[in-house]
């Protein structure tokens, strides 16, 4: 038995540790490819500290971990004292409240937390700006805190009661106490709870996402965004240089827990002196890292002169530089370099409506489909665009200017344009079978199917093969629509977005329906990859196009930046990498011929004329369309 366990044990560390040492392994890699080592180099790590934007996200990380864990571990030492002091009922209640925050999902916590915000922030305080570093720091701390109780107590526990008793009885008083005796008794659960507040602070995705403004995003909250391209190998070094630092703090720990139950064996005034001398250490540890990431913070992002331009787009929907690429941000700075652009990413046009109409966040600059425009437009959350600021909104062809969403050209600019169709695997999957988007519900290939995880596109593609109209509002058709998505759940293997990515990539999927750019993208990274649009029952043909909210701050310099992304030479690289369709024929010269020439990005006439695009449903029908679609995600 004892040898079973062992065996079982050693299978799960090198469960757990594979992964980490395949990223290790990969960051000191010359080539891209994970799977073929082709040569060791430290060139990852060069490109990392010369890449400002990812070390100011680390700064922001590392500055809200070091704070959050620092004021957590003090709120939860003094919340443990005094739970500790209670009644046995009493302190099994308090207890039970504690574990809360532990075991409720990361999303409902995020979710709770960032309402209260918004609420408090834009009813009760007045602010626009109600999501902010603060806020982040707030949550951050509020979910540290049980892990610096659930530390800390265990060491109260242990503890003589009566030593403070005593140490009173001798003259003391009881902060002199608390300071002399108990403080270096339960200093290794200190110690313990304020390293693990640290480690899950600097982890955190879920919470941060729902919390954060896009003046402060920290660096898993933009590395989420990130997954639409194959990961550029310097994240690998990040992650190899987050993962030691983990390490070692979780070494620091054990080490800490281990000179405590060593302490109990020897003098008390010897393990006081140990303890005192080892809490100043750490605590002085601590305020120098806090006041090097401030350091640091304020290097890299304060700049009293610039303007700063918040810019919120799909994520890695402009060119970053990798693969040799333009970086477009960058380059525009260094046209204006009185201009420092704030770039966040959403995954989802609701998402990004729901940011915007809660009031949490400023936005100078978004980039949403055709539909959500007209619905902003509708809500009056547009400004109208000046466009003696944006002359080479010439270069925009004619056919993209009057558009239904906007018949008038008051309140944006498109910015690309591209159409939904099926991606399959040509391993997998039968030719004979794909044939329009039936293939979707093909029980051939069940547990292989993905679908759009949003309403819009999902419900989309069932009125295509329904024969309905596209933008219909007749509650009917739109329950059959649901129905017909019931039928599919079955075969399906998840509801997705920017997770198709991998999924498909990766053969762990070998059908879903998604926009032609993106599956480009795939298609370049896996060559048994295949688009087909579904031309006789009809298809999505969208217009994504830039605007100004009425949130925004730095209307003119906002006005620059969509100017910019208009200059043909500039527009052409940027296309060049992010797979999509240019809205600027004179773009086209300045783009890898193939690409242009690519039926996927740029279909026939007669193609493009089976294609239709979403128009805004009236406020009722869209609350209609999302309440089914819940239900047929829930059933």
């Amino acid at each position: 038995m004892k040898k079973t366990n062992r065996f079982l044990t050693i299978l799960i560390f090198i469960f757990l540790y594979i992964p980490m040492f395949v990223l290790i392994v990969a960051s000191f890699n010359t080539g891209k490819d994970i799977t073929n080592f082709e040569g060791f180099t430290l060139n990852r790590y060069v490109e990392l500290f010369h890449d400002e934007h990812l070390l100011k996200l680390l700064g922001n990380s590392l500055l809200v971990s070091v704070l959050a864990s620092l004021i957590a571990t003090v709120f939860g030492t003094v919340s443990a004292v005094g739970i500790n002091a209670l009644n046995p009922k009493m302190r099994q209640a308090a207890m039970t409240l504690t574990n809360i925050p532990m075991t409720n999902p990361d999303i409902v916590t995020g979710v709770s937390l960032g309402l209260l915000f918004v609420f408090i922030g834009t009813k009760m305080l007045g602010q626009r700006d109600s999501l902010t570093f603060w806020t982040l720091l707030i949550a951050h701390i509020t979910f540290s805190l049980p892990y610096v109780i659930l530390n800390v107590m265990p060491k109260l526990k242990q503890m003589d009661r009566s030593l403070t008793d005593a140490a009173m009885d001798l003259g003391c008083t009881p902060f002199q106490a608390f300071y002399k005796v108990t403080l270096p008794e339960i200093m290794p659960g200190i110690v313990s709870g304020g390293i693990m507040a640290f480690t899950m602070s600097l982890d955190d995705f879920v919470i941060s996402y729902f919390v954060s403004g896009l003046d402060f995003v920290t660096l898993p909250v933009e590395i989420y965004s990130y997954t639409k391209k194959p990961i550029q190998p310097k994240i690998y070094a990040m992650f190899t240089l987050l993962f030691a630092l983990i390490f070692v703090l979780m070494v620091a720990m054990n080490v800490m827990q281990i000179q405590g139950d060593r302490k109990k064996k020897e003098k008390r005034a010897v393990s006081d002196s140990k303890a005192m001398r080892t809490f100043k250490r750490v605590a002085a540890g601590f305020a120098a890292v806090v006041i090097l990431v401030a350091l640091g913070f304020g290097i890299f992002g304060t700049r009293q002169e610039q303007i700063t331009l918040n810019v919120y787009n799909w994520g890695q929907y402009i060119a970053d530089g990798s693969d040799d690429s333009m970086e477009v941000i960058a380059e525009f700075e260094k046209r204006y370099p009185h201009i420092k652009v704030n770039y966040s990413t959403y995954d989802s046009n609701e998402i990004m409506y729901s940011k915007l109409s809660n009031g949490g966040i400023t936005v100078d600059v978004i980039i949403p489909s055709d539909y959500m425009i007209a619905r902003l437009i509708e809500e009056d959350m547009l400004l109208p665009l000046d466009f003696d600021n944006i002359p080479n909104y010439s270069y925009i062809d004619e056919s993209f200017k009057n558009t239904s969403y906007d018949p008038e050209n008051v309140y944006s600019v498109p910015y690309t344009w591209g159409t939904v169709g099926i991606l399959y695997n040509t391993k997998h999957v039968d030719v004979a079978d794909v044939t329009g988007w039936e293939l979707l519900w093909n029980e051939k290939y069940k547990d292989k199917i993905l679908m759009f995880g949003n309403s819009r596109d999902a419900f989309g593609i069932a009125q295509y093969l329904l024969g309905y109209d596209v933008n219909t509002t007749d509650k009917a058709q739109l329950q059959e629509c649901a129905d017909l998505l019931k039928a599919q759940k079955p075969i399906l293997q998840q509801y997705v977005m920017d997770e198709i990515f991998a999924t498909m990539q990766n053969e762990e999927a070998w059908i879903a329906p998604y926009y032609a750019g993106d599956c480009l993208v795939m298609m370049e990274e896996n060559e048994n990859l295949a688009f087909y649009l579904p031309e006789d029952q009809g298809f999505n043909l969208f217009i994504d196009a830039m605007c100004i909210p009425t949130c925004a701050k730095e209307k003119e310099a906002a006005e620059l930046f969509i100017n910019f992304l208009c200059d043909p030479e500039i527009a052409g690289a940027n296309m060049d990498w992010i797979c999509y369709s240019t809205p600027l024929s004179a773009a086209k010269n300045y783009m890898d011929p193939e690409t242009v020439s690519n039926p996927v990005s740029y279909p026939s006439d007669e193609v493009l004329a089976n294609g239709s695009s979403y128009a805004y449903l009236p406020e009722d029908i869209s609350r209609f369309v999302e309440s089914l679609f819940m239900d047929v995600r829930n059933s």
